[in-house]
């Protein structure tokens, strides 16, 4: 037997008693019980204390959030069953932000494909971004520009000093101007604080490198994607 959400029978003591019976006859019968509840037991206040004593004769395992791996694989698994056809930034955005556990994951998927029914639209990254505000609490973590330059780095597989230097090679130039860019959305830093950091360069540097990097995105499907796919590594 599995029932989910114990914490519902709190203050329902007619149901409670009835489960009690329930679960005393399956346990007699040995037959196994898997409860779970968005508490410990013994911090379910307003369940009766025999059902408690009863909960604690089992294993009481704490589940932890789904790792980003562990995120990447449910949602994996749920696309190939269900025959979904997501790109690619949309699926980090979802396993990026979606972080508390499976029900939200599935409840994203199924408002995603609904939404794509319904409107006879293919699923982007606008369709996701504005179904998962609706469907689950994202929280806005507090980014530093260190933390995003390493982010950045790591993407673009490039030691982290490289973007330190005044080096004009392609990918460094890129990888410098988009961290500029994400330091800025992501960060209160002002252009000169960032440019500081970055390279040591000054404010106007930095103000030309968020414009650079607007107009790559909305010019180059490439150049957005890429953007897009650190967004969703730092929000993960």
């Amino acid at each position: 037997m599995l029932l989910d959400d114990i914490q519902e029978l709190i203050g329902m003591e007619k149901t409670q008693n009835t489960f009690f019976h329930i679960f005393n006859h399956l346990h007699q019968l040995g037959k196994q019980l898997v409860l779970t509840s968005d508490k410990a037991p013994v911090d379910l206040f307003g369940i009766e204390e025999r059902l408690i004593t009863r909960m604690k004769w089992g294993l009481t395992a704490e589940l932890k959030r789904p790792d980003l791996e562990l995120r990447r694989k449910i949602v994996r698994n749920k696309i190939d069953r269900d025959g979904l056809v997501i790109p690619d930034d949309v699926f980090e955005f979802i396993v990026g932000n979606v972080t508390d556990n499976v029900r939200d994951i599935e409840g994203v998927l199924v408002s995603l494909m609904a939404h794509s029914v319904v409107n006879n639209k293919e699923i982007d990254l606008s369709l996701a971004k504005r179904v998962i505000t609706q469907t689950v609490r994202v929280e806005k973590k507090k980014l530093s520009v260190d933390k995003i330059q390493k982010v950045v780095c790591k993407y673009f597989d490039l030691e982290e000093y490289l973007i330190q230097t005044p080096s004009r090679k392609r990918e460094i130039v890129q990888a410098r101007h988009i961290a500029m860019y994400l330091s800025k959305k992501y960060t209160d830093n002002s252009f000169s604080y960032i440019g500081t950091v970055i390279g040591k360069k000054d404010h106007s540097t930095v103000l030309h490198a968020c414009q650079t990097v607007k107009n790559q995105m909305e010019a180059d499907k490439t150049i957005r994607a890429s953007v897009e796919q650190i967004e969703a590594l730092l929000n993960s």
